[in-house]
């Protein structure tokens, strides 16, 4: 057992007792993450369903890999921006909920770990004859909102554009976008349906507000796990992974998204 965690070690004699052991379990117990000698800082961000006011999809992620890997956990809520920042000094070993980047993946270990489709949300009167990004970019009476140090996935060259024409407001938290989304401080966002659909009351969504899907088709954005490579190898890194594939394989994912979201909306984000 030379090598394997207290947990791991825990799980053995429990099965070797009850007569439960068999492969899976063994293989299981070897594959364990190792649990540091200091709680794992897991970042969490104010981000709708992901994690809001104490509870969301990602705490409970991060209760999950506790309980799973028998590591001890600290969950920190950081502005976004900041999050980027003490992941990447290594002072923050894990996030969430976030997008990957060539630049990104230079610095950080990433492991997908449910489908998201990014989708502008525009106030309905300024829909009008906006098929296209370039429509938008046409549009010079539109501005973007956004978070800061916030990807856009498919979108991230258009935000751009409008960012050098000065047509993008930063601010520091999804709490605050919203707000300012309502009060017409901007005219759209770019977000998930986990995201928007926290702060933006369901039943006025259609008459107030257009969703428009500009991403092609056949693509597959996701929401991933970040792993600081500072703190750790890519062996480390990936025996995570293997421990929230399991959360996924086992329907323990779906048992936390139902929380969130239907059925249906559950199966389609695992696909």
């Amino acid at each position: 057992m030379h090598g394997m965690t207290t947990h791991a070690i825990q799980l053995l004699k429990y099965c070797l007792y009850s007569g439960l052991l068999t492969a899976s379990t063994l293989l299981q117990a070897q594959n364990l993450p190792t649990c540091p000698s200091r709680p794992i800082i897991l970042a969490l961000q104010e981000l709708g369903q992901f994690y809001r006011n104490g509870a969301g999809l990602d705490k409970d992620m991060a209760d999950e890999f506790a309980k799973r890997s028998g590591c001890k956990f600290e969950t920190p809520v950081l502005p976004r921006a900041r999050t980027w920042q003490e992941i990447e000094a290594g002072r923050v070993d894990m996030t969430l909920s976030a997008i990957k980047t060539a630049e990104r993946a230079e610095k950080f270990w990433f492991f997908p770990y449910l489908q998201a489709r990014l989708v502008l949300i525009i106030h309905k009167d300024k829909a009008v004859n906006l098929h296209s990004q370039e429509d938008f970019l046409n549009r010079t009476d539109l501005r973007l909102g956004a978070v800061r140090s916030t990807k856009q996935g498919y979108n991230e060259k258009f935000v751009q554009k409008l960012r050098q024409l000065g047509r993008v407001v930063d601010v520091n938290d999804s709490e605050r976008l919203y707000a300012m989304l309502e009060a017409r401080r901007f005219d759209a966002v770019i977000s998930l349906q986990l995201i928007y659909g926290a702060y933006l009351d369901p039943a006025q969504m259609e008459n107030k507000y257009a969703v428009i899907d500009w991403s092609p088709a056949d693509l597959k954005g996701h929401a991933q796990l970040v792993i600081t490579k500072k703190n750790f190898s890519e062996t480390e890194a990936q025996r995570w992974n293997q421990l929230m594939q399991g959360m996924i394989k086992d329907g323990s994912m779906l048992q936390i998204l139902k929380k969130y979201v239907s059925k249906a909306e559950a199966e389609k984000m695992l696909e």
